[in-house]
């Protein structure tokens, strides 16, 4: 709380994230540069002077990237050092370089932003994740947070509320962008509508993915499951959610603004 007993941006903390499987490969990598992270003893991120916050980039479209890349590289306090256009390409990255912070969209083929910032935050508990989305769902900034990110910021938010946010996050400290403030109060407050709340993570992640059309097979492939665990999680979804088919859960999708029509 500040002095003045409002909630600011940075006033909550993230879930624990759930465990993680090795995957994948196909980023972008710009020249490879030796990681400036340093923490103090409550592992806050010092940077010796001169030196750069490094950032990787996530996003499957690649005009996005480089945009983001010359506006970020803009701030002489940040550095991008390596892009990935998906989620398995983000965790490889991870792995490889060890960036201090990762920009991370939410909707790109494969398993998609929330697995991978599953996926990083398991593989290292301290990672500072920033998810960028054109997104304002209460519901995906629920499970962004759920999963392990430490911010959350819209696409229609400003530039200096972009790089604001980097920073922020690059020091460990949350960050969540004025406009979905309002979401992030209502987090706590009895659901509405679909119950999103009775979904487990895995079950909302096949969700997802089926509503943006993908098969049961192809779900298993993607999250590295089984035919019969993704079934058994589609069966799940179908009670819990009372919907019938895939197609009911597009149309539910669309209008809670997880998927674009």
């Amino acid at each position: 709380m500040t002095k003045q007993g409002k909630l600011t941006a940075a006033e909550w903390t993230p879930d624990s994230p759930g465990p993680c499987s090795p995957l994948d490969e196909s980023a972008h990598p710009l020249p490879a540069v030796t990681s400036t992270q340093n923490t103090d003893a409550g592992g806050s991120v010092l940077k010796a002077a001169g030196k750069r916050v490094t950032v990787m980039v996530v996003d499957d479209h690649a005009a996005l990237r480089a945009g983001l890349r010359s506006l970020i590289d803009s701030d002489p306090g940040l550095r991008v050092v390596v892009e990935a256009s998906s989620g398995e390409a983000a965790y490889a990255q991870y792995r490889a370089l060890g960036p201090d912070t990762v920009v991370m969209d939410l909707s790109m083929e494969g398993f998609g932003g929330i697995e991978a910032i599953r996926r990083i935050r398991s593989l290292d508990p301290k990672a500072a994740i920033l998810v960028y989305t054109v997104h304002n769902s209460q519901i995906l900034l629920e499970r962004a947070l759920e999963a392990g990110a430490l911010g959350f910021v819209t696409k229609g938010s400003s530039i200096d509320t972009l790089l604001q946010a980097i920073r922020k996050t690059a020091n460990g400290e949350p960050f969540v962008s004025p406009d979905m403030l309002p979401a992030l109060l209502d987090r706590h407050r009895p659901a509405r509508g679909v119950a999103f709340n009775q979904l487990t993570q895995r079950e909302f992640q096949v969700f997802k993915l089926l509503s943006e059309g993908h098969t049961l097979p192809e779900c298993a492939n993607i999250l590295n499951l089984s035919s019969k665990t993704v079934s058994n999680h589609f069966t799940q979804i179908r009670a819990k959610l009372g919907v019938a088919s895939p197609a009911e859960m597009a149309r539910i999708a669309i209008r809670q603004g997880l998927i674009e029509p």
